[in-house]
Formats: structure tokens, C-alpha cells, sequence
């Protein structure tokens, strides 16, 4: 850890920002401040509800969250980033979705609509 510059949480979930930011500032305070981003590429609209089974793959009805951004006003967190492409599958889940990396235009349309900035 003495040689980490920083971390990132979130990546490819959906959990909201704040909730994921406070994640963070407990985890950074554990490794002496180190700074980190959250991926929000997809937590517009936070993580999927009703007992959905793998509900962190492709869940329905999420969005764009918070755009790329520096302005955090939060001294440990460095960016809010789009680190896993919105529109990329995260794979079959069981449901007949795309396979895992492949562009998926239904998904990212639906991102797209339900974009919460």
C-alpha cells in the first residue's frame, strides 16, 4: 500500500455515488488518505431492486450517472469517471443479453433515457 497512488470503487456497478464515496473515505482512511475515483458510468439510478437474480449484470432500468467530472467537492475523491463503457454487456446473465464487452445499443439507449445529469 505505501506505493499506491489511489483506487478506484464502483467500477462496473451500480451503487450511487454518495454510497460508494463513503465506501471510499473508509477505505482511504485504512490506507493512510489515499485518494480514489468512483465509476458512475451506470449508477444513475443505483442498483437494482426486487430480488433480481445477478443483479450486477445487466440490470434493467438503470442510467447514466453523474458525468466525468473533477469537481467532486470531496478533498479524497480525484474524479467521478465513466470507467466501464456505457453500452458494454457485462454477459449473458441468464436472460439471453450479449455476451461480456459486447456493444449492446438497447442497453446504452436505455442509459441513456434513464440518465439522472
Amino acid at each position: 500500500m505505501a506505493r499506491t497512488r489511489g483506487f478506484a470503487v464502483n467500477v462496473s456497478n451500480f451503487y450511487y455515488t454518495q454510497d460508494e464515496a463513503a465506501r471510499a473515505d473508509v477505505i482511504s482512511a485504512l490506507t493512510g488518505g489515499a485518494h480514489y475515483v468512483v465509476d458512475t458510468s451506470r449508477n444513475g439510478r443505483g442498483p437494482a431492486t426486487g430480488g433480481l437474480k445477478d443483479s450486477w449484470c445487466n440490470p434493467p432500468g438503470r442510467g447514466l450517472g453523474t458525468a466525468p467530472t473533477t469537481d467532486t467537492r470531496n478533498a479524497r475523491a480525484d474524479a467521478f469517471l465513466w470507467i466501464k463503457t456505457p453500452g458494454a454487456s457485462d454477459g449473458e446473465c441468464g436472460r439471453n443479453n450479449p455476451p461480456a464487452g459486447t456493444w449492446w445499443s438497447a442497453q446504452a439507449d436505455e442509459l441513456v433515457r434513464n440518465a439522472t445529469s
